[in-house]
């Protein structure tokens, strides 16, 4: 059995599949009542769940990057993904294909849910009760399969989903390269709908050059039959777009979906779709899965188990049939049998308990509380930096690094359970010919600035060692215009 969630704006619908029949059907609300309900729901329902999303915020860049792999490659991602969506930590990165010439890069398509409000009251709600979650999908991830029997190269899915509103996906050598939703209001039909936004669409990918100049746009509508015999009628007849009308019920019928349509809601389609073949890529972290990690585990372990006691039992009646006659060693065999399933029961009740009392679950919010407080984002600590660079600008930045450390010294009126923010900078001075002084006076006066703006100032190498066992010879041998030097800042929360 699987739990299948659709999450629009303002509405989450539930249900049950088993064997590819919906079992229970449940709709909730995006209010207090609701998100009660859709807890004590859940506290009934522990079955492996699959959330997908179709939410007008999400957003799809198409970038190519260099073909690498291992930790290398998780660096490019995860610098994309700050860099593109800083704002939301439900983002993915689907390879698209790796080019045949030059270099070979990969072309991937970023996405993201760009509002993680709309989303996350409902995960609370499931890694409160310790949901199975295997995954967090929305409805373009899960649209490939439905165009890839068209041959057109440049196709554009249109699907009404009734909580969600009008779907409009476009496809590029039948790979996803962006979609729009369209909130469908009650004094608007889904044939009106269809009609005052297909042009819009058609100039928008115009003007974003996705589809080039002169090319025609393939259209695949999913509808109910009587709404598609309208729409053959009220849509404009044009050399730019050809019109392909796919009726639910025929899609169902191909995709094996046992389900009776009565509108042009396609929401069953994407669902039963998403339980068959749930992409490999989704929105959610480790955290969110974690509980179904757990439940993988303990499929496993229960298969193992009953494989093991099986094999035991196949073995143990083998040896009773071939010594039928051996009444001793009948008994035998029937002793082993049993310690054979005791020893599965042993295992079965040494599974990990993964219920939380409440105690707990309110101690861990505590601690969340606690380290949100303390937030160890290094925007808060580099601003300043800037701001002091720019202030001396002959001082050039060659390289900056940031950590969290808890062993630095604390300062006075400083918070000592919590880690300082440590910021290692290695930078030159320029412009100063051999005036060497002058080089340190003003790299004293960069330190003194950096003091002044609340840091713990360290200089790691200077650009010029005067001590007595410095030579100043070694120095001269350098760039007379350039001048390195090393300095460690720290600073921790005020008490």
């Amino acid at each position: 059995m699987k739990l299948l969630l659709l999450l629009s704006a303002g509405h989450l619908h539930a249900q049950i599949m088993a064997g590819g029949k919906i079992t229970m059907q449940r709709e909730f609300t995006d209010s207090p009542e609701g998100q009660e309900n859709f807890s004590a729901f859940l506290q009934e329902v522990k079955h492996p769940t699959c959330l997908l999303v179709d939410l007008i915020e999400e957003d799809f860049r198409q970038e190519t990057i260099p073909h690498l792999s291992g930790s290398s490659r998780t660096g490019l991602l995860q610098r994309k993904f700050e860099q593109f969506y800083r704002g939301t930590h439900f983002h993915q990165a689907t390879l698209l294909q790796r080019q045949k010439t030059g270099r070979r890069d990969d072309d991937m398509l970023f996405s993201a849910l760009t509002n993680p409000s709309l989303i996350k009251p409902w995960l609370d709600i499931m890694l409160a009760q310790q949901t199975p979650l295997a995954g967090i999908y929305s409805v373009p991830q899960i649209s490939a399969p439905l165009v890839k029997d068209h041959s057109s190269n440049h196709l554009l899915l249109i699907s009404w989903e009734k909580f969600a509103g009008l779907r409009q996906t476009y496809f590029s050598d039948h790979h996803l390269q962006i979609s729009r939703l369209t909130p469908i209001h009650a004094d608007l039909t889904f044939q009106q709908a269809v009609v005052s936004e297909l042009t819009r669409t058609y100039q928008y990918l115009k003007s974003l050059s996705l589809l080039p100049s002169g090319q025609t746009l393939d259209v695949r509508l999913l509808g109910h039959s009587h709404d598609l015999v309208e729409l053959q009628q009220e849509l404009p007849r044009s050399a730019d777009m050809r019109y392909d009308f796919v009726d639910l019920a025929d899609l169902a019928k191909q995709h094996n979906i046992g389900y009776d349509f009565t509108d042009s809601d396609a929401s069953q389609i994407f669902l039963h779709q998403l339980a068959a073949h749930p992409p490999q890529t989704h929105y959610a972290s480790a955290t969110h899965t974690h509980y179904f990690t757990l439940w993988q585990l303990k499929h496993a372990l229960n298969l193992a188990s009953g494989t093991l006691l099986f094999g035991m039992l196949l073995w143990g009646a083998a040896n009773l049939w071939q010594s039928s006659n051996d009444a001793a060693e009948a008994a035998s065999l029937k002793t082993l049998a049993q310690r054979a399933l005791n020893e599965a029961q042993k295992i079965t009740l040494a599974f990990p308990n993964t219920y939380a009392p409440a105690a707990d679950i309110k101690a861990g919010v505590s601690v969340m509380r606690k380290l949100n407080q303390h937030d160890a984002a290094p925007s808060g600590i580099l601003r300043p930096v800037g701001s002091t660079l720019d202030r001396h600008p002959q001082i050039e930045l060659d390289d900056l690094a940031w950590r969290m450390d808890a062993a630095e010294p604390v300062a006075p009126n400083t918070l000592a359970d919590a880690p300082a923010q440590v910021i290692i900078i290695k930078g030159r001075l320029t412009d100063f010919a051999n005036d060497y002084r002058a080089a340190l006076n003003y790299l004293e006066n960069f330190q003194r600035d950096l003091t002044a703006q609340g840091y713990q100032v360290a200089v790691l190498a200077k650009p010029l060692d005067v001590s007595p066992s410095g030579s100043i010879t070694d120095q001269r041998k350098a760039s007379a215009n350039v001048l390195g030097f090393s300095l460690k800042l720290s600073r921790r929360p005020p008490a």
